[in-house]
């Protein structure tokens, strides 16, 4: 698998580097055979406009590419094709969990899709609602066609009340003052979840 940077352009607001040296830093392997949980990835073709699931090769650039988030990252270029933020396509991927036979899922997410949407009422607040609606209708329709069987499990993130389609602290990538404590609250209520339903080992 080559890849291949994209010189930053219009068409996005930062380079990919930063977070490429980060992943570098950070994983302990350079491949998917090397790990030792077997893990997949999803991104967006623009050229096939499909989902396209990373299982082997580089783990750097499969990674970037399934997190390039457009109008943030430029696309990642991979034998020819270019990929997005494979959360364009497939979110939740519940459907890919029970193609590859499982039987006991746990979803944890991190939007929003235990809190119920607003109807929006500012211009910008359209293109975020109707970007959660596409996402939660796939979400939805994975669950209808879930077989009997199967039992899905989606941990709680520990917020409460509806998500408001204005609340702009969602578009604050770079203000991480929250994150300590979202990450504390979503492992409170992903642990009492999983203490009263007898998860993985019994809890968290």
């Amino acid at each position: 698998m080559r890849g291949r940077w994209c010189a930053p352009a219009p068409t996005h607001l930062h380079a990919r580097e930063p977070l490429r040296d980060l992943l570098a830093a950070h994983l302990p392997v350079r491949t998917f055979a090397e790990l030792t949980v077997p893990f997949q990835c999803v991104a967006a073709s623009i050229e096939r406009a499909a989902e396209h699931w990373f299982t082997d090769g580089d783990l750097i650039e499969a990674v970037l590419a399934s997190c390039a988030v457009p109008g943030l990252l430029p696309p990642v270029e991979l034998d020819g094709e270019h990929y997005l933020d494979g959360g364009l396509v497939h979110s939740i991927p519940v459907g890919r969990a029970v193609a590859l036979g499982a039987d006991t899922i746990y979803v944890l997410h991190v939007g929003r899709i235990d809190r119920p949407l607003r109807p929006p009422a500012r211009p910008w607040e359209v293109a975020l609602v109707a970007f959660e609606i596409a996402r939660r209708h796939r979400f939805a329709a994975d669950l209808a066609a879930l077989p009997s069987g199967v039992t899905l499990h989606v941990l709680p993130s520990g917020n409460a009340g509806p998500a408001a389609a204005g609340d702009l602290r969602n578009l604050r990538y770079r203000d991480f003052s929250a994150v300590p404590g979202r990450i504390d609250r979503a492992y409170v209520a992903a642990g009492d979840y999983l203490d009263r339903s007898g998860g993985p080992e019994g809890g968290a």
